[in-house]
């Protein structure tokens, strides 16, 4: 499998189609940049697994890479497995939340002074590269007004109940 290209959209990239570069097993995410204003998502990111507690840590830590560092994650409970409250990420403990009146498919995380709020599309993982690329670039397409659910809604995934962008009970 190959993964999505992890890059910071400009202002003027106009979503130029280019092979995926990034070595097997790196973050699979791609953020606008830089912030200007308030988008209905700020990006995306594509998780291996439903399992947060393993995969938030690469992801905090290639936000810290980009200068980002949160300190809160909100997530819907219904669409990872069972997660901690606490994640020890290097020198410091970001605390998790869930709730389910958030969108199952968006990831919210907070405490960055810079940036504020800092809201993704969280991509399922059995997702196939094609609608991985589609929804990578809806999300960070400045245009863009969709709610995560709806902008997932189009993509021709198996296992997905259309009607509420999560697993198929």
């Amino acid at each position: 499998m190959t993964t999505i290209r992890v890059t910071r959209r400009s202002s003027g990239d106009a979503g130029d189609a280019q092979a995926p570069t990034v070595r097997p097993g790196a973050v699979r995410l791609e953020l606008i940049d830089p912030v200007s204003a308030r988008t209905t998502l700020d990006g995306a990111w594509w998780p291996r697994t439903r399992d947060l507690n393993a995969e938030l840590a690469p992801l905090l830590e290639e936000l810290g890479r980009r200068g980002i560092r949160a300190t809160r994650v909100a997530f819907n409970p219904d669409s990872w497995a069972a997660a901690p409250r606490r994640l020890r990420v290097g020198d410091r403990t970001v605390r998790l939340g869930w709730f389910r009146h958030l969108d199952p498919q968006l990831l919210n995380l907070t405490g960055d002074l810079r940036r504020g709020r800092l809201d993704l599309l969280v991509v399922p993982p059995d997702t196939s590269e094609a609608d991985a690329q589609r929804a990578f670039a809806a999300a960070t397409d400045r245009a863009n007004g969709d709610e995560p659910t709806v902008l997932l809604s189009g993509l021709d995934r198996p296992g997905l109940d259309p009607d509420r962008g999560q697993p198929a009970p």
